[in-house]
């Protein structure tokens, strides 16, 4: 689906961090986490995305999910 995202997103959760590199990432991340109770609508974005503009959309609405859930570190959010 989407390689890559345009700004790899680390995530913090119990002390422990990971990157999440593209959509597929995020998707697998939410899933797997108690946070997808919260997001289902945001995974129907996310999983319908098939052009670029809506892949890059959903990465943001993903980004904006993660920061507004407290699971990015406060500096700095994003890497590169």
């Amino acid at each position: 689906m989407f390689e890559a995202a345009r700004r790899p997103l680390k995530i913090c959760v119990d002390g422990s961090c990971i990157v999440l590199r593209s959509l597929d990432d995020a998707i697998g991340f939410v899933r797997s986490h108690p946070v997808h109770e919260h997001a289902e609508m945001l995974l129907d974005q996310m999983e319908a995305a098939r052009l670029p503009e809506l892949q890059r959309r959903a990465w943001v609405a993903f980004e904006t999910f993660s920061d507004a859930m407290k699971l990015v570190p406060d500096a700095p959010r994003r890497l590169m």
